[in-house]
């Protein structure tokens, strides 16, 4: 048998049959070379942090062929002849980084770390494709790479530094971007002489033939055939076979063949999208395929660079054959330019166009082979283009995309010569061809404004009659909508080939492709008089990070008698629990055992108190989709996870889940109030007596996922004395009383370490408990390891996101805008159980920076059949601010006035009170929104956005400056720290009770030991969190932890130079550090100390304030309802910072988390089952790196040091998010505009989150309206 030989690192690799045929090259690479640096998160190729480097031979162009491929994807067997290197083979600390490790540390490129090893090596394929490319070209390639902590600016930042003209890699310096494969200048891996491969696994079949000849006797022999390419439709279709065979298509010479013509270009369909784009530029060059080169642009919106690097077109057009609902680009590229389909069907070779391969029955699935495609000529009189609209600006399928080609009688007519082509996908699964438009506008002028306007008559109608109507999808925007689009997308198309009036050009123009490359400011105080303290510098991790030598939970090396556990998840959201069917699973081979509810020895609760009991294990009930059921545990991850599919649980007395707040007030399901009423005066007398009323309402749908890149993951180890236990959370204490609970034995039995985990946000504040729990409970029983590792679906799956609100409202003002009274209705969410609501704290926030006399405030806290809501950055808090700002709003749009003078006649002043009592003796925001107003030319830029809507009917501008006063409190729990110095060389070593999840709390507090000893910042070492060391400690979260930790370490500090002070003064002459602690230790001195922060020292509950403003200018395409953010200028009062580099960083990745929650984010749900539908990359999108502000900026007050801060610092995790509150009022000027030239003023209603179709809808669009002149 033949052995596939591929190359990591330099490394060879032999295989043939010792791994299931669906082994992932991530799998291998992470479990059996430990190469841990490449992550592997989401499975679907959507998140960027498995990617590593590949260098083949391509058998089309005949050279090797470097580029990025996602590992999670990509499949072990298909590695024959490739050559990978990982983050590990660029560097490491000890031999040496890379300049692309450091450059990213150094800018502060890498918070968690976690998605660090993914971009470098994205940026590592960009470089050795081209060592000088364009600051364009970089952030393009950033297009499959996710980053939550950051907000991308900084790692765009660092990566443009390697721009041409800026400070490029000299190739020649650095031997880690030759072949590492090179020995003795003979090159061991990307060979050009393959060999044809047959491996059988567990009685299938995985064949890698070189020719055509050998593929169809594979393919006769053979039923129920996948064809692979790259394997990337596995991360949008999961489920797909069963499959008795595996053929890999890319080694067959035929079927990577190019051949051009004067007339015609052929090309292989396992030619690559990427090597297809090439193909076309090149081919363009040729006057007659001039239409190429567009349409090589066009290609790069499909997926993202790692995608469009192994995918091959033809793939991208079989599973549009075979799911009828994908969004396929390459149908619609290829259809307007006219090509064909060359496909075998295992009896004869047949040519199809792009609707007869849609529409033939005769084509059974997996039963036919793609060859080739051929593309005619085009003559010059011949216009086509596409156009996509997707919910996210970049790797997002379409939710509708279009193509034309006109064949126009000459050069300048605009008469057709014949029927065009108008094709859609994206309406419905049928609909490609605008017949009925296509026969109209036959042999037409299409400058003729009269047939135009009839044109759009006969197409609205069309697609009213598709059956778009009668589509009931949740994950679909209305079909009001999607008609609007379409017929948009047309009249964009005719304005683009006419001479159209100066208002229409911009109209033409689409808003994502226009974008200009990013740039940024970032301005901050550092005082070298008080330096460590005050000096910008990058994590003292960052290095381990970029290098991959970082180890997260899931990096650790597994245990001997490891085995791996994966959980039984409710299938339906309301229901009673008949029977759990576990006999067949238990006999599966892996299969080690199975636990249930009944199994539990303490208590089935996962939340110790005050928390409201919530079961590890539904027992006769389900709660919500995806509630745990009990526990399969395996000798391997996948064995346990395909078990814990096949459980059959029985259900009765199946209801209809309760999932908004709409459904609860319905069914009047509520939890017990969180807070009492909040009663301030007379609010109802005050709204009654105003000269002014006004009411309203407000839907908050953003229910926002954490989204951090590590999914949720514990490993159990039974020891002699208890249990030992690894995890990603963010509460220590909280795991160990919820294991100690369930297993019913002491909590001192019980060792709970972490050392830091990849981004957390508050997700992993209670839910690591889950995980915890179940896991326990398996070694409990096993007494051996149990590990469970949750990936992206399954954390959404499980877990709670950010809670739903519904509020309604009634405000009283004067003339001038003077508020004299609020009534408030609140309505949230937090799912099937209470325990991730904080809305009990929100009356120390909700007023920001408005003072208001009177209120009336009543929360309600609807009982729904969703996981528990989970804290999510700044949550809770984070949405009654926008509740505020859309007060505010609502009564400058009454009154005419601009939002911001409503905004400054209200800020509270100093010595005000807030509406809980807080004291304000520090405030300053109206000073701080007068500084903003002048540097970011606020009224400067309102009269050029004035002057830009007024000369562009479809493109309009807007512009938003929102303030904040954000309070934070000290008095929330206990923060410890150990502080111990080593005498052989006075080195220190650190323990505290946070958790580093990116936020720089170790560099932080390793500045402040330095600082306290005077000592070099090298020497100091902060070790893992753990409860022997730090016991009884708080969350981290809260955006205290940091401070409060620099404030134990410091105690504890003070305590050792107590003690060593009487031995400095016994120590004569000039002596080193070293020196003075070996003299120390001589004298018996004890060398370490604890310091504990306790709750209640301060004497207000909210601690200070931080008060912050921000300025973004939006723009958005009426017709589309696409947006982008032009810039966005924030002032922060930070106080002191301790880290400048890092607090920008948190500031700007918490604006960037707040930007997604206002546009793009929220989890979706099926109405019968109440599964969430988009649990993954798929459906669900985060923020990326092309929808940061075009411009950038960030200036901290300098020279206001906090009075009641720790080394006069504030915090910065949580409040910026408050900021992108500007990004959503700066859309909704921009929708205003688009209004007011409808006749259309006052106050309307945009709920969030502020997706596309909601701002397209927002602006009343009729097609109607539309004209050529």
């Amino acid at each position: 048998m033949k052995n596939i030989t591929f190359y990591v690192n330099g490394a060879v690799q032999k295989i043939n049959d010792e791994y299931p045929l669906y082994t992932s090259l991530g799998h291998y690479i992470r479990n059996v070379l430990k190469l841990t640096g490449t992550k592997v998160y989401c499975h679907e190729g959507g998140c960027g942090c498995c990617v590593v480097h590949a260098s083949v031979f391509d058998q089309s162009s005949g050279e090797t062929k470097e580029f990025s491929v996602n590992s999670c994807l990509f499949p072990l067997y298909s590695c024959d002849g490739y050559s990978f290197t990982t983050v590990e083979g660029l560097g490491n600390k000890n031999f040496g980084l890379h300049p692309l490790q450091k450059r990213l540390a150094d800018a502060n490129g890498s918070q968690c770390g976690f998605c660090s090893p993914g971009f470098v090596m994205t940026m590592y394929s960009k470089l050795k494709n081209n060592t000088k490319p364009s600051k364009e070209e970089i952030e393009n390639s950033f297009d499959g790479n996710i980053c939550r902590c950051t907000g991308y600016r900084a790692i765009l930042d660092a990566m443009k530094s390697f721009a041409h003209d800026e400070n490029p890699i000299d190739i020649e310096d650095l031997k880690n971007l030759k072949c590492l494969n090179k020995e003795q200048n003979k090159c061991n891996g990307c060979t050009d002489e393959l060999e044809s491969f047959h491996i059988k696994k567990d009685g299938k079949n995985w064949y890698s033939p070189v020719c055509v000849d050998q593929l169809k006797q594979f393919f006769a022999s053979n039923s129920r055939v996948r064809f692979m390419n790259g394997n990337t439709s596995i991360g949008v279709y999961k489920r797909q076979g069963p499959f008795d065979c595996f053929i890999d298509l890319k080694n067959v010479k035929e079927l990577n063949q190019v051949n051009v013509t004067n007339d015609s270009l052929t090309v292989g369909s396992a030619i690559t999208l990427t090597r297809l784009q090439q193909i076309f530029k090149e081919t363009s060059n040729n006057e007659k395929f001039s239409h190429l080169s567009k349409m090589a642009d066009c290609l790069n919106k499909i997926g993202n660079v790692h995608i469009r690097n192994v995918a091959s077109w033809a793939g991208n057009l079989a599973i549009k054959k075979e799911h009828k609902d994908f969004p396929s680009d390459v149908l619609i590229i290829f259809e307007i330019c006219a090509a064909r389909l060359n496909i075998y069907n295992k009896k004869t070779h047949i040519q199809l166009s792009l609707s007869e391969f849609l529409d033939s029955n005769e084509l059974e699935s997996n039963q036919y082979l793609i060859e080739s495609v051929l593309f005619p000529s085009l003559d010059q009189n011949t216009k086509i283009n596409y156009a996509k609209v997707s919910p996210r600006s970049t790797n997002s399928h379409a939710y509708i995309n279009f193509g034309y080609r006109f064949s126009f009688e000459s050069s300048e007519s605009t008469v057709l010569k014949s029927k065009p082509v108008l094709v859609f996908n994206g309406l419905t699964e049928h609909f490609f061809h605008a017949s009925e438009i296509e026969k109209f506008l036959g042999e037409k002028d299409i400058s003729n404004n009269e047939i135009f306007k009839k044109s759009v008559e006969i197409l609205t109608k069309e697609l009213d009659s598709s059956g778009i109507n009668e589509i009931n999808d949740p994950l679909s925007p209305s079909s009001d909508y999607k008609i609007n689009l379409a017929v948009s997308l047309f009249y964009k198309s005719i304005l683009e080939l006419n001479k159209v009036d100066k208002k229409f050009e911009k109209t033409i123009d689409n808003i994502v492709d226009i974008r200009t490359v990013s740039r940024s400011e970032q301005s901050f105080e550092s005082k070298a008089s008080l330096h460590p303290i005050t000096k910008p510098m990058a994590k003292i991790n960052a290095y381990s990070q970029t290098s991959g030598e970082t180890k997260y939970v899931d990096d650790l090396s597994l245990l001997s008698s490891q085995t791996h556990g994966a959980l039984i998840l409710s299938t339906l959201a309301n229901a009673k629990i008949e029977s759990i069917q576990t006999d067949k699973v238990l006999n599966l081979p892996g299969v080690i055992a199975v636990y249930l509810a009944k199994d539990i020895p303490g208590e089935n609760n996962l939340m110790p108190k005050p928390f409201n009991v919530e079961p590890v294990f539904a027992d006769r009930e389900v709660s919500y989709c995806g509630q745990p059921l009990g526990i399969v545990i395996a000798e391997s991850h996948e064995i346990a996870k395909k078990a814990a599919r096949m459980v059959q649980v029985n259900y009765a007395d199946i209801k209809k889940p309760i999932l908004t707040i709409e459904d609860a007030i319905e069914e009047n399901s509520f939890h017990p109030k969180p807070i009492h009423d909040l009663m301030i005066g007379d609010a109802q007398s005050a709204i009654e007596k105003s000269k002014n009323k006004i009411s309203g309402e407000l839907s908050i749908n953003s229910s926002q996922f954490n989204f951090y890149l590590e999914g949720i993951i514990c490993n159990v180890e039974p020891t002699e004395d208890g249990y030992k236990i690894e995890v990603t959370t963010q509460w220590i204490d909280s795991v160990q009383r919820s294991v100690a609970m369930v297993l019913g034995i002491p909590a001192s039995t019980i060792d709970v370490q972490v050392k830091q985990i990849g981004g957390g946000f508050g997700g992993k504040t209670t839910r690591a408990n889950i995980v915890a729990t179940a896991a326990a409970l398996g070694a409990h029983f096993l007494r051996r390891p149990v590990k469970i590792h949750l990936d992206l679906n399954d954390c959404m799956d499980i877990i709670g996101k950010r809670p739903i609100w519904y509020v309604k409202y009634s405000v009283g003002f004067e003339d001038d805008g003077k508020l004299n009274g609020i009534d408030y209705d609140w309505y949230s969410t937090p799912g099937f159980s209470p325990n991730g609501s904080l809305a009990f704290c929100l009356y120390n926030f909700f007023d920001s920076a408005y003072s208001c006399p009177n209120y009336s405030v009543r929360q309600h806290l609807a009982k729904t059949n969703k996981a528990a809501s989970t804290e999510v950055r700044s949550p809770d808090v984070f949405t009654c601010y926008t509740v505020t700002e859309n007060v505010i709003q609502h009564v400058a749009n009454h009154l005419g006035k601009d939002p911001i003078e409503i905004r400054e006649r209200n800020f509270f002043k100093k010595g005000d009170k807030t509406a809980s009592g807080h004291s304000l003796p520090y405030i300053e925001i109206d000073k701080l929104v007068t500084e903003l107003k002048q540097t970011s030319d606020y009224y400067k830029r309102k009269e050029e956005i004035e002057q830009f809507n007024s000369q562009n009917r479809h493109k309009k501008k807007g512009i938003a400056l929102i303030p904040m006063r954000y309070p934070l409190t000290y008095n929330l729990g206990y923060y410890n720290a150990l502080v111990a110095i080593r005498h052989h060389d006075g080195s220190v070593l650190v323990s505290h009770g946070g958790i580093e999840m990116g936020q720089g709390i170790h560099t932080k507090v390793a500045q402040c030991v330095a600082f306290e000893f005077g000592i070099p910042i090298e020497i100091i070492s902060v070790k893992s969190t753990n409860n022997l060391v730090n016991p009884n400690v708080l969350w981290s979260g809260g955006s205290v932890t940091s401070e409060l930790c620099c404030k134990s370490v410091m105690g504890a500090c003070s305590i050792l130079k107590e003690r060593l002070e009487p031995i400095r003064k016994q120590m004569s002459g000039d002596y080193t550090w070293a020196q003075l602690i070996e003299k120390a230790f001589s004298l018996n001195t004890d060398l370490s100390a604890m310091y504990l922060q306790r709750a209640g020292e301060f004497e207000d509950i909210m601690t200070y304030d931080i008060d912050a403003a921000a300025c973004t200018e939006a723009l958005i395409d009426t017709l589309t309802g696409e947006t982008q953010i032009l810039r966005t200028d924030i002032l922060y009062d930070c106080g002191q910072t301790m880290n400048g580099l890092i607090d920008v960083g948190q500031a700007e990745g918490g604006f960037m988390m707040g930007l997604g929650y206002m546009m793009l984010e929220t989890a979706i749900f099926d109405p019968q089952t109440g599964k969430c539908i988009n649990n993954g990359t798929w459906e669900y999108k985060p923020p990326m790196a092309k929808d940061v502000p075009v411009d950038f900026r960030i200036r901290f007050v300098e020279n206001k040091p906090n009075p009641l801060g720790v080394l006069g610092s504030k915090a910065t995790g949580e409040p910026p998010l408050i900021l992108s509150n500007s990004v959503l009022f700066a859309i909704r000027a921009a929708i205003e505009a688009s209004r007011k030239e409808k006749g259309l003023q006052g106050h309307f209603k945009l709920d969030l989150p502020a997706t596309i179709d909601k701002v397209q809808q927002a602006c009343l669009v009729d097609v109607k309206d539309f004209s050529l002149n």
